[in-house]
This record gives C-alpha cells, sequence and structure tokens, in this order.
C-alpha cells in the first residue's frame, strides 16, 4: 500500500509541477490565437483552472485502472500454466515495475525547462524521449501510427524486463521464462489495447 501512495504522489507530483512551469497561459494564446477570439480564449482559460481539480481525482483512477488491467493479465496467465499466486503479489510486482514510466515525464519537465525554453504546446503534445516516434516528424505521420509509435520506447522495454526480473521469484521461472511469461500475457493485452486504440483513432478521424 505504501508503494502505491508513493506512485499515485510522483504522479501528482510530476503533474502539479509540469503544468506550473511548462504550460503558461501565453503558450494557449500562441495555441489558440489562430483559431479562437482573445475574449473566448480567456473564457477557456478560466474555465480550465476551475475543473483542473478533475485532472487530480482522474489521474489516480486511470493508474489504478492500468495497474488492475495489466495485474489481471499475468493473473490469467498464472491460472491457464496453473501457477500459484495470489493477485495481490502480481499487483504488488505491478506497481513496482510501474515506477519505469515515471522517467519519461522527468526528462520532458527538465527538457523543456532547461534545454529547449523556447517551445510550443505542439512541441509539448508530441514529445515523446526515445522513442521511434521521435525519429518521425509529427506532422508527417498518419494519427493512427501516432500511439504504437510512440508505445515503442525505451522506457516499454525495460518496464517488460521490470517485470519479468520481478516475477522470477514469484513464477519460479528463469529470467528467460519468466520474460517470456510476461511476453505471452501482458504483451497479447498490450497488442490488443493498441489495435483498439488505433481502431478508435481511424474511426474519429
Amino acid at each position: 500500500m505504501r508503494v502505491f501512495i508513493l506512485l499515485l504522489t510522483a504522479y501528482l507530483m510530476l503533474l502539479i509541477t509540469s503544468e506550473y512551469v511548462l504550460i503558461s497561459d501565453d503558450l494557449l494564446y500562441d495555441f489558440l490565437g489562430k483559431q479562437l477570439s482573445y475574449e473566448r480564449i480567456n473564457e477557456l482559460i478560466k474555465e480550465g483552472k476551475n475543473w483542473k481539480w478533475l485532472t487530480y481525482i482522474f489521474l489516480p483512477i486511470l493508474i489504478l485502472l492500468k495497474l488492475f488491467l495489466v495485474t489481471v493479465c499475468l493473473s490469467i496467465g498464472t491460472l491457464i500454466l496453473g501457477i500459484e499466486n495470489s493477485f495481490k503479489k502480481l499487483f504488488q510486482v505491478v506497481i513496482t515495475a510501474e515506477f519505469i514510466f515515471l522517467i519519461s515525464p522527468i526528462i520532458k519537465l527538465f527538457w523543456f525547462s532547461l534545454y529547449q525554453t523556447d517551445y510550443t504546446l505542439e512541441n509539448l503534445q508530441y514529445f515523446s524521449p526515445l522513442s521511434v516516434f521521435s525519429l518521425f516528424n509529427p506532422t508527417e505521420i498518419e494519427p493512427w501510427l501516432g500511439y504504437p509509435l510512440q508505445l515503442l520506447n525505451v522506457f516499454e522495454f525495460l518496464y517488460w524486463l521490470a517485470l519479468a526480473y520481478l516475477l522470477k521469484e514469484v513464477l519460479g521461472k528463469s529470467f528467460s521464462g519468466s520474460l517470456g511469461f510476461v511476453a505471452s500475457t501482458y504483451g497479447i493485452g498490450l497488442l490488443i489495447w493498441v489495435v483498439l486504440v488505433m481502431f478508435l483513432t481511424v474511426s474519429v478521424s
């Protein structure tokens, strides 16, 4: 429970710090200035600040949902293979491995606050460090390809390795066997999710 609270606290602190340091009213004016009037932009900024608290409520819910779904994938795998394991142990493994994904927003925060200080809202939106997506011009990529290309990154790779390492003792397998388990459980679940996101993106666009 302590690890879970620490994870949520870290995510919330990064979100609050990033919003305070990186996203200014001037940035929003520059982004929306060509589409809306000055008065309308003022209204949107004011409404956004009034409803910002909802973001801080939904973020823990979304993180918890993600952790739960990943744990479900692993749990289904143990059931199929006949490996006795509690959902709680698997959930603890998933929580611990999730800390790897904090590295990306930390890099983003330092990159735009210290290195690329002259940036636009589009730069923030498309920033995907150490991913295949960063090798392309975002404006030239089909919308449905954006998410899978962003997902192909170093942190996702490290996450797989972390899950495999942490699951070794839990599953009683070697590292390679544990990695194969991750690929056949979490990997399949992730693939289904990516296909769903791509389908929804094509349908909306």
